[in-house]
């Protein structure tokens, strides 16, 4: 928006579940609020009147984050602002990146791909000054039978030039307000080129040059003071796929982190990028849990499926120098890839034993749009040749099984070890029993005791009380969806 726009513009954001705190929001609402634009976020769960608190706010603009497979939810926010207002409905995120054709739903008067600031700002001058916005880089708009995808702007090069994220607008809410585990991002972009994620596509989009970019440590520093300034912040959580990216940026980040901060945090890693200088250093700073990907036990698979280029030795090497820092170690895992079978998922659960894991987090294979991984399920008939074009077919992420969308050996076995996870990495069972198990009815009567104890678990690894996280759980449901948050979107 041009520096003579009034300022009584207004942008409504609308989510459905607290439990994505978008990052990129926050990033995208204190842009707004420099440029003295009133925003407010509504979140549907919380709200008992969500059509009218929005017509009483009666914005210019009503954006709305659609993630890839939740799309369901965010058209279903977009109708529900059209009953409410009259202003523009804009979807943005990483599922209109990748699925433009989003413009010709119901409810949708436009879209925009990648990064929000410089499209949301020029779309709402546009809006208030009724001027076609056709032509603004990034916006997608319906033109007819098809869409008009403009290019994309330059990413964002200088991350410490963004105005500080405007975290109020998901503080207003008390219970997130109050819980004492918040998350931050040290920069956009990924080193990375996981075959699962949908980050090399987006990569190829953008370009290479300038895709992965960090903040500097001064200016991280005065995000976390900023938040804990207004509300409580007892454990930091650093959001970025890959956190231990470089020693000599580690380096100068522990110096300010522990000078200006000095909280705990837990982070990101990569097996490669642990080594005992940066355990050394991530401890000295304050590091009290890091998460890092084994995926799968097949090392083969995690290398030539997966395009995770680690060895078993270099993990089970990486988790050792963790632990003898002190350090508790939480794993990444993922179940039911189709060319595996239940004996090669029990495999990934017995290397988490070997490994001493602290607790684990694991997921059965997501199929996600545009991931090199999914198209492979594609070409070799696990998926639907023409996956990519039913999406809108498609339940939202939380609300469907992997075993029913893509063909699958023992499915039913492969849900049966996602379920009792937590349990049989306590109980030191060896793997043929492990394997019965998984085929009896025992299975279903110790599901809830195996819930329990991952719940306990993320408890005790984070730090907050049994109220604290009940409190939370009744608000979000669905602790899981917390990986849906991507930085460089909102």
């Amino acid at each position: 928006m041009s520096a003579s726009s009034p300022s009584t513009a207004r942008v409504a954001f609308l989510q459905g579940n607290a439990i994505n705190e978008s990052l990129g929001l926050c990033d995208l609402a204190g842009h707004l609020r420099d440029l003295g634009v009133t925003t407010r976020l509504l979140i549907r769960r919380e709200e008992r009147r969500l059509a009218d608190e929005l017509r009483a706010f009666a914005p210019d603009l009503v954006v709305i984050p659609a993630d890839l497979l939740g799309h369901n939810s965010a058209l279903a926010l977009a109708a529900l602002a059209k009953s409410a207002t009259a202003a523009p409905t804009v979807l943005g995120g990483t599922h209109p990146t990748f699925f433009p054709n989003v413009v010709h739903r119901p409810h949708v008067d436009y879209a925009f791909a990648g990064e929000a600031e410089g499209v949301v700002t020029d779309l709402l001058a546009a809006v208030r000054e009724r001027r076609d916005p056709s032509a603004i880089p990034n916006l997608i708009v319906r033109e007819g039978e098809g869409e008009r995808v403009n290019p994309l702007r330059p990413l964002v090069e200088t991350l410490d030039d963004l105005a500080l994220p405007d975290r109020e607008i998901y503080y207003r809410y008390p219970f997130l307000s109050a819980f004492p585990w918040k998350k931050f991002a040290t920069g956009r972009g990924c080193l990375n080129a996981c075959g699962f994620c949908f980050n090399p596509a987006y990569r190829g989009l953008v370009g290479p040059r300038g895709f992965f970019r960090r903040k500097s440590p001064a200016r991280i520093c005065r995000e976390i003071d900023d938040v804990r300034r207004r509300c409580r912040l007892d454990i930091v959580h650093f959001s970025d796929d890959l956190f231990s990216s470089g020693e000599g940026w580690l380096e100068s980040f522990v110096d300010a982190y522990r000078r200006a901060v000095a909280l705990p945090f837990s982070c990101n890693v990569f097996a490669t990028t642990i080594t005992e200088r940066t355990v050394r250093l991530l401890r000295d700073g304050g590091c009290r849990v890091l998460a890092m990907g084994v995926e799968i036990a097949d090392e083969d698979a995690r290398v030539r499926l997966l395009n995770k280029p680690v060895t078993t030795a270099q993990i089970v090497a990486a988790a050792a120098l963790v632990k003898q820092a002190g350090i508790r170690l939480v794993t990444f895992n993922i179940l039911g890839l189709p060319w595996s079978s239940p004996a090669g998922d029990v495999d990934t659960l017995l290397l988490n034993r070997e490994l001493g894991s602290d607790h684990t987090r694991v997921a059965g294979l997501v199929p996600f749009p545009k991931s090199a991984l999914t198209r492979k399920m594609m070409d070799e008939g696990f998926l639907a040749a023409d996956y990519d074009k039913r999406i809108y077919e498609l339940d939202d992420l939380p609300h469907w099984p992997a075993e029913s969308i893509f063909k699958r050996r023992d499915a039913a076995e492969t849900t049966r070890l996602y379920r009792l996870w937590h349990l049989l990495l306590r109980w030191r069972l060896p793997k043929t029993t492990i394997l019965r198990l998984l085929r009896s009815r025992w299975a279903a009567v110790l599901t809830p005791l195996a819930l329990l104890l991952g719940l306990t678990n993320e408890k005790r690894i984070f730090g907050f009380s049994w109220l604290t996280g009940f409190r939370y759980f009744l608000h979000v449901k669905s602790p899981a969806l917390k990986t849906t948050n991507y930085v460089s979107f909102i």
